[in-house]
């Protein structure tokens, strides 16, 4: 039976001008044997994490779709009849005075056409204030630009009864909450306390001369008056699962002190349920993406193997399922442990075991100590690599690329303090290695991400209706090149 293994080196990318160079062929010596017989091409993508890495790998861009469900599911025709609708209206309506809070992620422009709509279909008075909460989850630097773009574009097409309030990035808040990010961002929602900057893109480009990464930044305020008073209402406006759990917990912990009662009221909503520990009432519980792994995995009647560390089992489990907790028995688990996968004969006994038919091996690199450190780890991966390589050889599909590109400031050695910049950013590398493709009549294009998956499955599922990066040469492909936008 014929395999596709994926191997998965995260945080290796192609190296931008000005970064120390690790000298990637002579650290990995035996990714440099099977590139000199691979094809090879190189994707673009923006993440510098894990969580949108893999939720791009998996799940695509999936902006579309979710505001498709939003306009039709949400605020459609089922809007009249949907029970929690009907208590958020009560609570928005009930007092005159009272604002409403909207809670939004700006990733994509046309999301204020959703939040538009929604206002129309309140047909709020003229005097109700609501405000626009913009959370920023950009991950790097080089997204500024684009993130400029869309809060102008939301900032100039909202509806004349909607303001933009406040500004802050969504991962400013640590796990563990200090003191001075619970004072800094209680005084920003509860009293506006904090930087006012009418033009956004004036104070945007600022922080991006600083080096200030956007899901970093520290919160400031569009306008007065947008402050959290007793009795208003708060929706987040969110069109996937996610978890707002920080910001939940500083205005829960914080509504007593700041109204000087117990007996406040502040109902929370959100559009699609919560990834919470908190008890937020939705007005839908999840959104089905047809094309996440475990449907077409599903669809193909074919099961997959992840090997990646137990800590990111979970969240790799979720993305996979289509931002679903399930335990698909089309997915299994298995700890990535470097000592296993150094002997041959265990990697063959993964990839050959009769029951799956799509391995992903997922490793990360591993910047928490020094050059060197990360050096001697990507050896121990080479070694890896090259049993994997030996196994698929004139047998199995495989790829090697990577998810993301870091950028790290780090230490040479521990005898050798002196800091370098790995800068990988943008940009990643795909080696794709198959006896059955030889060069004479099949190239490999660039894409996105999910395409890698979708070439992935389409090597073990013959399925037209999945991109690949893979294709015979012709003008008719050319053709479908383009189409694809690749």
């Amino acid at each position: 039976m014929k395999k596709s293994v994926l191997f998965l080196i995260n945080g290796l990318g192609i190296e931008k001008s000005g970064s120390y160079s690790i000298a990637i062929d002579q650290c990995m010596p035996k990714l440099s044997r099977v590139k000199e017989t691979s094809f090879f091409t190189t994707a673009v993508i923006d993440s510098l994490e894990y969580r949108s890495a893999y939720e791009q790998f998996f799940l695509g861009n999936t902006y579309k779709k979710e505001l498709k469900f939003i306009r039709e599911k949400i605020l459609g025709e089922t809007l009249s009849s949907n029970p929690v609708y009907q208590r958020f209206y009560q609570d928005v309506t009930s007092s005159p005075t009272s604002k409403l809070h909207v809670f939004l992620e700006p990733s994509n422009e046309r999301i204020v056409e959703e939040v538009n709509d929604l206002v129309k279909i309140l047909t709020l008075d003229e005097k109700k204030q609501v405000y626009l909460h913009l959370l920023v989850s950009q991950q790097t630097i080089n997204e500024y630009q684009k993130l400029i773009e869309i809060v102008n574009y939301i900032k100039y097409h909202l509806d004349t009864r909607i303001t933009v309030g406040f500004m802050l990035g969504k991962e400013l808040i640590s796990d563990d909450v200090s003191k001075e990010q619970m004072d800094s961002i209680r005084k920003l929602f509860f009293f506006c306390s904090a930087e006012r900057w009418s033009d956004t893109e004036k104070k945007l480009t600022s922080l991006r001369d600083e080096n200030v990464r956007p899901c970093l930044m520290p919160g400031f305020c569009t306008t007065n008056s947008c402050t959290i008073q007793d009795g208003d209402v708060i929706l987040f406006f969110n069109t996937k699962r996610t978890t707002y759990d920080k910001f939940i917990y500083i205005i829960e912990e914080n509504k007593e002190w700041a109204f000087k009662t117990t007996e406040s009221k502040l109902p929370f909503y959100s559009m699609i349920q919560l990834d919470t520990k908190y008890q937020i009432p939705c007005f839908a519980p999840s959104i089905d993406y047809e094309n996440s792994l475990s449907n077409l995995l599903e669809k193909a009647n074919k099961k997959a193997l992840i090997i990646t560390s137990e800590a990111n089992m979970s969240l790799v489990n979720f993305l996979a399922n289509g931002l679903v907790y399930e335990n698909n028995p089309r997915i299994q688990f298995m700890r990535n442990d470097l000592d296993f996968f150094s002997n041959l004969s265990n990697v063959q006994s993964v990839i050959e075991h009769p029951e799956y038919e799509l391995i992903i091996f997922d490793y990360h690199m591993d910047t928490s100590k020094t050059i060197n450190d990360l050096k001697e780890q990507l050896q121990r991966i080479d070694v890896v690599l090259g049993n994997i390589a030996s196994v698929c050889e004139n047998k199995h599909s495989l790829l090697i690329t990577s998810l993301y590109g870091l950028k790290k400031e780090m230490p040479l050695a521990p005898y050798n303090p002196e800091m370098v910049t790995l800068n990988y950013e943008r940009q990643i590398p795909i080696f794709f290695f198959d006896y059955s493709y030889p060069r004479t009549k099949y190239a490999l294009s660039g894409g996105e991400t999910n395409d890698i998956l979708f070439t992935a499955l389409r090597f073990i599922w013959d399925n037209n209706e999945l991109y690949s990066l893979v294709h015979e040469k012709g003008l008719v492909n050319n053709f479908i090149k383009i189409f694809k936008g690749n």
